[in-house]
Protein backbone atom coordinates (compact mmCIF):
# COMPACT_ATOMS: atom_id res chain seq x y z
CA UNK A 1 0.00 0.00 0.00
CA UNK A 2 2.92 2.74 0.82
CA UNK A 3 4.44 1.52 -2.22
CA UNK A 4 1.22 2.45 -4.34
CA UNK A 5 0.85 5.62 -2.60
CA UNK A 6 4.10 6.73 -2.81
CA UNK A 7 4.24 5.94 -6.81
CA UNK A 8 0.49 8.56 -6.94
CA UNK A 9 2.26 10.89 -5.19
CA UNK A 10 5.08 10.74 -7.81
CA UNK A 11 2.80 10.94 -11.06
CA UNK A 12 0.84 13.38 -9.47
CA UNK A 13 3.41 15.61 -9.71
CA UNK A 14 3.64 15.21 -13.98
CA UNK A 15 2.54 17.32 -16.12
CA UNK A 16 -0.40 15.97 -17.94
CA UNK A 17 -3.76 16.95 -19.78
CA UNK A 18 -7.29 17.89 -17.78
CA UNK A 19 -8.67 14.41 -16.42
CA UNK A 20 -12.64 13.69 -17.31
CA UNK A 21 -14.52 12.39 -14.03
CA UNK A 22 -14.74 8.99 -13.53
CA UNK A 23 -12.69 8.15 -16.95
CA UNK A 24 -9.77 10.05 -15.77
CA UNK A 25 -7.37 10.05 -18.88
CA UNK A 26 -9.13 7.01 -21.08
CA UNK A 27 -9.69 9.72 -24.17
CA UNK A 28 -6.51 9.64 -24.50
CA UNK A 29 -5.94 6.09 -26.17
CA UNK A 30 -8.95 7.41 -28.64
CA UNK A 31 -8.53 9.22 -32.09
CA UNK A 32 -5.02 11.45 -32.07
CA UNK A 33 -2.84 10.83 -29.24
CA UNK A 34 0.36 12.85 -29.10
CA UNK A 35 3.23 11.37 -28.06
CA UNK A 36 6.51 13.51 -26.51
CA UNK A 37 10.07 12.52 -26.29
CA UNK A 38 13.19 14.14 -26.23
CA UNK A 39 16.33 12.67 -26.91
CA UNK A 40 17.99 13.90 -23.45
CA UNK A 41 15.61 12.35 -21.10
CA UNK A 42 15.77 9.53 -23.41
CA UNK A 43 19.52 8.53 -22.82
CA UNK A 44 19.08 8.31 -19.28
CA UNK A 45 15.97 6.00 -19.22
CA UNK A 46 17.62 3.63 -22.06
CA UNK A 47 21.14 3.38 -20.24
CA UNK A 48 20.39 3.32 -16.86
CA UNK A 49 16.99 1.16 -17.12
CA UNK A 50 17.82 -1.68 -19.06
CA UNK A 51 15.03 -4.40 -18.24
CA UNK A 52 12.07 -4.38 -20.28
CA UNK A 53 8.70 -3.27 -19.44
CA UNK A 54 5.70 -5.61 -18.63
CA UNK A 55 4.15 -4.79 -21.59
CA UNK A 56 6.22 -7.25 -23.65
CA UNK A 57 4.92 -10.18 -21.62
CA UNK A 58 2.91 -11.08 -24.56
CA UNK A 59 6.10 -12.21 -26.26
CA UNK A 60 6.74 -14.85 -23.59
CA UNK A 61 4.80 -17.72 -24.77
CA UNK A 62 6.68 -17.26 -28.26
CA UNK A 63 10.16 -16.09 -27.59
CA UNK A 64 10.49 -17.31 -24.06
CA UNK A 65 13.65 -15.96 -22.59
CA UNK A 66 14.84 -15.00 -26.02
CA UNK A 67 17.70 -12.08 -25.96
CA UNK A 68 15.03 -9.41 -27.08
CA UNK A 69 12.97 -9.83 -24.07
CA UNK A 70 15.10 -11.88 -21.91
CA UNK A 71 15.37 -10.44 -18.03
CA UNK A 72 17.84 -8.61 -17.01
CA UNK A 73 20.66 -11.23 -15.24
CA UNK A 74 19.77 -13.26 -18.08
CA UNK A 75 20.19 -10.93 -20.93
CA UNK A 76 23.39 -9.70 -19.21
CA UNK A 77 25.04 -13.50 -19.62
CA UNK A 78 23.20 -14.39 -23.18
CA UNK A 79 24.23 -11.16 -24.63
CA UNK A 80 28.02 -11.09 -23.47
CA UNK A 81 28.42 -14.68 -25.36
CA UNK A 82 25.92 -13.75 -28.41
CA UNK A 83 27.52 -10.16 -29.22
CA UNK A 84 30.76 -12.15 -30.99
CA UNK A 85 28.31 -14.07 -33.09
CA UNK A 86 26.90 -10.64 -34.32
CA UNK A 87 30.65 -9.14 -35.32
CA UNK A 88 31.27 -6.89 -38.37
CA UNK A 89 33.31 -9.72 -39.82
CA UNK A 90 30.81 -12.13 -39.15
CA UNK A 91 28.02 -10.28 -40.63
CA UNK A 92 30.34 -9.53 -43.77
CA UNK A 93 30.19 -13.30 -44.42
CA UNK A 94 26.48 -13.14 -45.16
CA UNK A 95 26.86 -10.04 -48.03
CA UNK A 96 26.60 -12.92 -50.54
CA UNK A 97 23.20 -14.39 -49.23
CA UNK A 98 21.57 -11.00 -49.30
CA UNK A 99 22.86 -10.26 -53.00
CA UNK A 100 21.97 -13.27 -54.18
CA UNK A 101 18.02 -12.98 -52.87
CA UNK A 102 18.18 -9.32 -53.25
CA UNK A 103 18.41 -10.15 -57.04
CA UNK A 104 15.68 -12.65 -56.89
CA UNK A 105 13.51 -9.70 -55.02
CA UNK A 106 14.14 -7.74 -58.31
CA UNK A 107 13.20 -10.49 -60.94
CA UNK A 108 10.00 -10.60 -58.80
CA UNK A 109 9.50 -7.05 -58.41
CA UNK A 110 10.21 -6.63 -62.94
CA UNK A 111 7.50 -8.72 -62.96
CA UNK A 112 5.24 -6.42 -62.03
CA UNK A 113 6.33 -3.46 -64.26
CA UNK A 114 3.94 -1.44 -65.82
CA UNK A 115 1.46 -3.26 -64.20
CA UNK A 116 -1.67 -2.27 -61.36
CA UNK A 117 -0.07 -1.57 -58.24
CA UNK A 118 0.37 -4.39 -55.62
CA UNK A 119 1.38 -4.97 -51.81
CA UNK A 120 5.46 -4.54 -52.35
CA UNK A 121 5.68 -5.15 -48.94
CA UNK A 122 4.93 -9.05 -49.40
CA UNK A 123 7.47 -9.43 -51.98
CA UNK A 124 10.17 -7.91 -49.59
CA UNK A 125 9.09 -9.82 -46.44
CA UNK A 126 9.59 -12.75 -48.38
CA UNK A 127 12.91 -11.90 -49.88
CA UNK A 128 14.18 -10.79 -45.65
CA UNK A 129 12.60 -14.07 -44.48
CA UNK A 130 14.57 -15.80 -46.94
CA UNK A 131 18.05 -13.65 -46.02
CA UNK A 132 17.26 -14.13 -42.11
CA UNK A 133 16.49 -18.05 -42.17
CA UNK A 134 19.91 -18.82 -44.21
CA UNK A 135 22.13 -16.69 -42.33
CA UNK A 136 20.34 -17.89 -38.73
CA UNK A 137 19.53 -20.73 -39.42
CA UNK A 138 21.32 -22.28 -42.27
CA UNK A 139 18.14 -23.24 -43.86
CA UNK A 140 17.18 -22.05 -47.38
CA UNK A 141 13.11 -21.94 -47.14
CA UNK A 142 12.95 -20.21 -51.13
CA UNK A 143 9.97 -18.10 -49.84
CA UNK A 144 10.33 -15.98 -52.52
CA UNK A 145 8.97 -18.94 -55.04
CA UNK A 146 6.78 -20.71 -51.98
CA UNK A 147 5.09 -17.91 -49.70
CA UNK A 148 2.63 -20.13 -48.17
CA UNK A 149 3.70 -22.73 -46.09
CA UNK A 150 2.15 -23.83 -42.74
CA UNK A 151 4.95 -22.66 -40.44
CA UNK A 152 4.65 -19.23 -42.36
CA UNK A 153 1.11 -18.71 -41.96
CA UNK A 154 1.28 -20.01 -38.52
CA UNK A 155 4.14 -17.13 -37.89
CA UNK A 156 1.49 -14.98 -39.68
CA UNK A 157 -1.57 -15.73 -37.10
CA UNK A 158 0.52 -15.16 -34.10
CA UNK A 159 1.85 -11.59 -35.13
CA UNK A 160 -1.75 -10.92 -35.97
CA UNK A 161 -2.70 -12.17 -32.53
CA UNK A 162 -0.33 -10.17 -30.56
CA UNK A 163 -0.87 -6.86 -32.49
CA UNK A 164 -4.33 -7.11 -31.49
CA UNK A 165 -3.79 -7.81 -27.58
CA UNK A 166 -1.51 -4.94 -27.87
CA UNK A 167 -3.65 -2.24 -29.44
CA UNK A 168 -6.96 -3.70 -28.15
CA UNK A 169 -6.85 -3.30 -24.00
CA UNK A 170 -9.51 -5.55 -22.88
CA UNK A 171 -7.45 -8.65 -24.78
CA UNK A 172 -4.33 -7.68 -22.77
CA UNK A 173 -5.98 -9.11 -19.09
CA UNK A 174 -4.55 -12.99 -19.64
CA UNK A 175 -7.49 -13.67 -17.42
CA UNK A 176 -10.05 -12.32 -20.33
CA UNK A 177 -7.69 -13.41 -23.21
CA UNK A 178 -7.90 -16.93 -21.85
CA UNK A 179 -11.87 -16.56 -22.46
CA UNK A 180 -11.44 -15.85 -26.42
CA UNK A 181 -11.03 -17.76 -29.10
CA UNK A 182 -7.54 -15.86 -29.87
CA UNK A 183 -5.93 -17.99 -26.75
CA UNK A 184 -6.72 -21.27 -27.82
CA UNK A 185 -5.74 -20.27 -32.00
CA UNK A 186 -2.68 -18.75 -30.64
CA UNK A 187 -1.53 -21.69 -28.89
CA UNK A 188 -1.63 -23.54 -31.68
CA UNK A 189 0.29 -21.96 -34.24
CA UNK A 190 3.13 -20.82 -31.52
CA UNK A 191 3.56 -24.61 -31.05
CA UNK A 192 3.59 -25.16 -35.24
CA UNK A 193 6.57 -22.32 -35.06
CA UNK A 194 8.26 -24.15 -32.45
CA UNK A 195 8.22 -27.80 -33.62
CA UNK A 196 10.01 -25.88 -37.27
CA UNK A 197 12.67 -24.41 -34.85
CA UNK A 198 13.35 -27.31 -32.52
CA UNK A 199 13.82 -29.41 -35.67
CA UNK A 200 16.07 -27.58 -37.19
CA UNK A 201 17.76 -26.78 -33.72
CA UNK A 202 18.00 -30.34 -33.14
CA UNK A 203 19.23 -31.17 -36.94
CA UNK A 204 21.77 -28.39 -36.51
CA UNK A 205 23.36 -29.74 -33.05
CA UNK A 206 23.42 -33.54 -34.64
CA UNK A 207 25.71 -32.19 -37.58
CA UNK A 208 27.92 -30.10 -35.23
CA UNK A 209 28.58 -33.31 -33.10
CA UNK A 210 29.34 -35.11 -35.99
CA UNK A 211 31.45 -32.38 -36.79
CA UNK A 212 33.31 -32.63 -33.32
CA UNK A 213 33.78 -35.97 -32.89
CA UNK A 214 35.78 -36.23 -35.94
CA UNK A 215 38.02 -33.06 -35.35
CA UNK A 216 36.32 -30.36 -37.29
CA UNK A 217 36.28 -26.86 -36.15
CA UNK A 218 33.05 -25.10 -36.01
CA UNK A 219 34.88 -22.15 -38.37
CA UNK A 220 34.64 -20.40 -41.47
CA UNK A 221 37.43 -23.18 -42.50
CA UNK A 222 35.23 -26.58 -41.95
CA UNK A 223 34.18 -26.08 -45.56
CA UNK A 224 30.61 -24.38 -44.97
CA UNK A 225 30.25 -21.50 -47.31
CA UNK A 226 28.42 -19.11 -44.83
CA UNK A 227 28.36 -19.78 -40.77
CA UNK A 228 24.25 -19.62 -39.66
CA UNK A 229 24.11 -17.70 -36.21
CA UNK A 230 22.98 -21.19 -34.75
CA UNK A 231 26.36 -22.96 -35.74
CA UNK A 232 28.23 -20.24 -34.03
CA UNK A 233 25.92 -20.78 -31.05
CA UNK A 234 27.20 -24.65 -29.85
CA UNK A 235 30.15 -24.66 -27.64
CA UNK A 236 30.59 -21.87 -26.62
CA UNK A 237 30.89 -20.85 -22.95
CA UNK A 238 27.62 -21.03 -22.07
CA UNK A 239 26.26 -24.77 -22.99
CA UNK A 240 22.85 -23.34 -24.73
CA UNK A 241 20.10 -25.64 -24.42
CA UNK A 242 18.23 -26.69 -27.10
CA UNK A 243 15.34 -24.42 -25.88
CA UNK A 244 17.43 -21.70 -25.23
CA UNK A 245 18.54 -22.18 -28.29
CA UNK A 246 15.18 -22.15 -30.32
CA UNK A 247 14.48 -18.92 -28.18
CA UNK A 248 17.22 -17.07 -29.05
CA UNK A 249 16.47 -18.09 -32.86
CA UNK A 250 13.26 -17.35 -32.86
CA UNK A 251 13.95 -13.91 -31.52
CA UNK A 252 16.25 -13.41 -34.39
CA UNK A 253 14.47 -14.24 -37.40
CA UNK A 254 10.81 -12.92 -36.09
CA UNK A 255 12.28 -9.35 -34.48
CA UNK A 256 14.84 -9.22 -37.64
CA UNK A 257 12.63 -9.91 -40.10
CA UNK A 258 9.48 -7.80 -40.46
CA UNK A 259 11.47 -4.87 -39.00
CA UNK A 260 13.95 -4.84 -41.95
CA UNK A 261 10.97 -5.42 -44.54
CA UNK A 262 9.53 -2.52 -43.03
CA UNK A 263 12.23 -0.15 -43.46
CA UNK A 264 12.78 -1.52 -47.04
CA UNK A 265 9.28 -0.96 -47.55
CA UNK A 266 8.83 2.60 -47.01
CA UNK A 267 12.52 3.48 -48.56
CA UNK A 268 10.91 2.19 -51.99
CA UNK A 269 7.42 4.36 -50.84
CA UNK A 270 9.79 7.40 -50.52
CA UNK A 271 11.84 7.21 -53.09
CA UNK A 272 8.77 6.42 -55.61
CA UNK A 273 7.47 10.19 -54.28
CA UNK A 274 10.41 11.77 -54.38
CA UNK A 275 12.15 11.33 -57.62
CA UNK A 276 14.58 13.56 -57.41
CA UNK A 277 16.23 11.35 -54.66
CA UNK A 278 15.42 8.27 -56.48
CA UNK A 279 17.88 9.42 -59.44
CA UNK A 280 20.26 9.64 -56.88
CA UNK A 281 20.49 6.99 -55.51
CA UNK A 282 20.20 5.50 -59.16
CA UNK A 283 23.05 7.52 -60.49
CA UNK A 284 24.77 6.31 -56.96
CA UNK A 285 24.34 2.54 -58.22
CA UNK A 286 25.43 3.29 -61.70
CA UNK A 287 28.78 4.43 -60.59
CA UNK A 288 29.70 1.72 -58.23
CA UNK A 289 28.08 -1.16 -60.82
CA UNK A 290 27.46 0.16 -64.55
CA UNK A 291 26.27 -2.54 -66.47
CA UNK A 292 28.38 -5.34 -65.02
CA UNK A 293 25.63 -7.36 -63.01
CA UNK A 294 28.36 -9.16 -60.62
CA UNK A 295 27.17 -9.90 -57.01
CA UNK A 296 28.01 -7.27 -54.21
CA UNK A 297 31.02 -7.24 -51.77
CA UNK A 298 31.80 -5.20 -48.70
CA UNK A 299 33.69 -2.08 -50.60
CA UNK A 300 30.39 -1.60 -52.72
CA UNK A 301 28.72 -1.11 -50.11
CA UNK A 302 31.26 1.60 -48.64
CA UNK A 303 30.68 3.30 -51.47
CA UNK A 304 26.88 3.54 -51.27
CA UNK A 305 26.82 6.68 -48.86
CA UNK A 306 23.80 8.52 -50.49
CA UNK A 307 22.09 5.40 -50.34
CA UNK A 308 22.54 4.92 -46.74
CA UNK A 309 21.84 8.59 -45.69
CA UNK A 310 18.17 7.70 -47.44
CA UNK A 311 18.11 4.72 -45.47
CA UNK A 312 18.66 6.77 -42.72
CA UNK A 313 15.69 9.31 -43.18
CA UNK A 314 13.07 6.57 -44.12
CA UNK A 315 14.14 5.32 -40.72
CA UNK A 316 13.52 8.37 -39.05
CA UNK A 317 10.28 9.80 -40.50
CA UNK A 318 8.68 6.09 -40.32
CA UNK A 319 10.16 4.43 -37.07
CA UNK A 320 8.85 1.11 -37.40
CA UNK A 321 9.63 0.32 -33.71
CA UNK A 322 7.43 3.60 -32.57
CA UNK A 323 7.95 2.94 -28.86
CA UNK A 324 10.36 1.75 -26.43
CA UNK A 325 9.81 0.27 -23.32
CA UNK A 326 11.73 -0.19 -20.20
CA UNK A 327 10.93 -0.85 -16.31
CA UNK A 328 12.20 1.43 -13.96
CA UNK A 329 13.91 0.07 -11.12
CA UNK A 330 14.97 3.09 -9.65
CA UNK A 331 13.92 6.64 -9.25
CA UNK A 332 15.54 8.23 -11.71
CA UNK A 333 15.03 12.43 -12.88
CA UNK A 334 14.69 13.74 -16.11
CA UNK A 335 16.13 17.11 -16.27
CA UNK A 336 14.75 17.81 -19.37
CA UNK A 337 11.56 17.38 -18.57
CA UNK A 338 11.98 18.81 -14.54
CA UNK A 339 10.15 15.75 -13.30
CA UNK A 340 10.91 12.25 -11.27
CA UNK A 341 9.95 9.04 -12.42
CA UNK A 342 8.93 6.69 -9.62
CA UNK A 343 10.85 3.20 -9.43
CA UNK A 344 8.36 0.50 -9.63
CA UNK A 345 6.41 1.86 -12.99
CA UNK A 346 6.68 1.71 -16.95
CA UNK A 347 8.37 4.12 -19.23
CA UNK A 348 7.81 4.67 -22.78
CA UNK A 349 10.65 6.33 -24.73
CA UNK A 350 8.86 7.77 -27.98
CA UNK A 351 10.87 6.82 -30.91
CA UNK A 352 8.79 8.02 -32.98
CA UNK A 353 8.19 11.46 -31.32
CA UNK A 354 12.23 11.98 -30.91
CA UNK A 355 12.77 11.45 -34.77
CA UNK A 356 10.13 14.01 -35.49
CA UNK A 357 10.46 16.95 -32.92
CA UNK A 358 11.05 19.91 -34.25
CA UNK A 359 13.26 21.08 -31.62
CA UNK A 360 15.46 18.12 -33.01
CA UNK A 361 15.82 18.48 -36.33
CA UNK A 362 14.52 21.71 -37.03
CA UNK A 363 11.61 23.32 -38.63
CA UNK A 364 11.21 20.66 -41.71
CA UNK A 365 11.17 18.05 -39.15
CA UNK A 366 8.21 16.53 -41.18
CA UNK A 367 10.59 17.11 -44.47
CA UNK A 368 11.99 13.61 -45.98
CA UNK A 369 15.77 15.49 -46.50
CA UNK A 370 18.31 12.31 -46.71
CA UNK A 371 21.44 15.11 -46.52
CA UNK A 372 20.20 15.93 -42.94
CA UNK A 373 22.72 12.73 -41.99
CA UNK A 374 25.72 14.49 -44.12
CA UNK A 375 28.88 14.48 -40.98
CA UNK A 376 28.75 18.23 -40.91
CA UNK A 377 24.78 18.12 -40.26
CA UNK A 378 25.09 15.34 -37.50
CA UNK A 379 28.16 16.65 -35.73
CA UNK A 380 26.37 18.68 -32.61
CA UNK A 381 23.07 16.14 -33.31
CA UNK A 382 21.95 14.10 -29.42
CA UNK A 383 23.73 10.89 -29.15
CA UNK A 384 19.78 9.96 -28.46
CA UNK A 385 17.94 12.08 -31.13
CA UNK A 386 18.31 8.95 -33.76
CA UNK A 387 17.28 5.54 -31.78
CA UNK A 388 15.62 3.36 -35.11
CA UNK A 389 17.81 0.58 -33.18
CA UNK A 390 17.57 2.07 -29.68
CA UNK A 391 20.40 3.17 -27.63
CA UNK A 392 22.58 2.38 -25.21
CA UNK A 393 23.96 -1.49 -24.13
CA UNK A 394 20.32 -2.89 -24.75
CA UNK A 395 20.18 -1.40 -28.30
CA UNK A 396 19.34 -4.24 -31.12
CA UNK A 397 21.96 -6.62 -31.06
CA UNK A 398 21.37 -7.22 -35.09
CA UNK A 399 21.60 -3.69 -36.21
CA UNK A 400 24.58 -4.86 -38.60
CA UNK A 401 23.27 -7.25 -40.39
CA UNK A 402 19.88 -5.29 -40.51
CA UNK A 403 21.56 -2.63 -42.02
CA UNK A 404 23.73 -4.54 -44.76
CA UNK A 405 20.06 -6.14 -45.61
Amino acid sequence: MSSTRRIEKFTASLPMPPSLPIIGHATLFLGNTETIGNPEDAQLILENCLDKDVVYRFLRPWLGQGLFIAPLRLWKMHRKILLPVFHNKVIEEYIGVISKQADILTERLEEQSGKETFDVLSYISACTLDIVFETSMGEKMDVQHWPDTPYLRARHTVMEILNKRLFKVWLQPDCLFKLTKYAKEQKKNIELTHKFTNEVVQKRRLQFEAKESIGINNTKDSGDKIRPVLDMLFGREIEFTNEQLREHIDSITIAGNDTTALVIAYTLVLLGIHQDVQQRVYEEQQLIFGKDKRELNKEDLLQMQYLERVIKESMRLYTVVPIIARNIDRDIYLPHSKVTIPSGVGAVVGAFAIHRSVDVWGSNANDFDPDRFLPERSTNRHPSAFIPFSHGSRNCIGNVLTKLT
